[in-house]
């Protein structure tokens, strides 16, 4: 799967940081074993042909193996899959080029492993997960009245939760008691969650131009989306995962089918 991505690294290479190594999940014996079970003599950073002067193997050709084996497995979510895929890489990068001696070859070891790691942490990874879930829940919503320049306005947040098996990006949108769309939060750039991940997300009158308050009328409805990482379509890719109907007066919610 490393290798199916090789057309995005040259870009991730030019925007990547440094990113900081976990442990590894991979180290529990049934696990590991899983993942050197669904090894096949092909994986590896780049494949084949031109795609191996793309994303050439140096150190990180075990690590590649064991990232698209560990896809291919099952046996960890994508989030940690990528992440142990970091671990391994600067693992290397250590062992190849140590910093006592091999300082400057340590440190650009350690972008190319960033890199690497960001291009496959990302929406082609999760299209290239297999059997890759498109999953997530709402919790209890807090509303609140606010009175920025005068005017009333609601706001609803809710704690979202990635409970999907690879790394997804979510929306949170408010409608009216007629289902009128009122606004989407985030506003410019959606909330991209690792399997597992929580993140509190807030919608509210305030991002809209015409509404208030006073007019969202007496209930709202508050609707998870979600990037489905299978379509490519800029405008009808998002799916609805999960769905809150409130009382504007009261602040009470209940969950009903998105």
């Amino acid at each position: 799967m490393t290798r199916v991505v090789a057309a995005f690294i040259l870009f991730f290479a030019l925007v990547s940081g440094v990113a900081e190594a976990e442990p590894r999940a991979r180290d529990e014996a049934l696990v590991s074993g899983s993942i050197l079970a669904a090894q096949q003599p092909l994986d590896a950073c780049g494949g084949r042909k031109i795609l191996d002067s793309i994303v050439p193997d140096g150190p990180f050709l075990d690590a590649c193996r064991f990232h698209d084996a560990c896809y291919r497995s099952g046996a960890l979510d994508q989030g940690r899959c990528d992440a142990d895929f970091l671990t391994d890489m600067q693992t290397a990068c250590d062992a190849d080029y140590p910093v006592s001696r091999a300082a400057p070859q340590n440190t650009a070891c350690r972008v190319a492993a960033a890199t690497y790691h960001k291009a496959v942490n990302s929406r082609f990874g999760a299209l290239l997960y297999p059997g890759g879930r498109t999953d997530g829940a709402l919790g209890p919503v807090n509303q609140r009245t606010t009175s920025g320049g005068g005017t009333p306005h609601l706001e609803a947040c809710s704690e979202v939760t990635n409970t999907a098996n690879r790394k997804l990006r979510y929306y949170l949108t408010l409608h009216d008691a007629k289902g009128q769309w009122i606004a989407t939060a985030p506003a410019f750039k959606s909330a991209a969650l690792q399997p597992g991940e929580t993140r509190r997300l807030c919608a509210g009158t305030n991002l809209s131009l015409f509404r208030s308050a006073g007019n969202i009328g007496a209930a709202y409805a508050l609707t998870l989306k979600a990037d489905d990482p299978a379509s490519l379509n800029p405008f009808g890719d998002l799916v609805s995962l999960d769905r809150m109907d409130c009382e504007t007066a009261t602040g009470a919610c209940r969950r009903v089918a998105p």
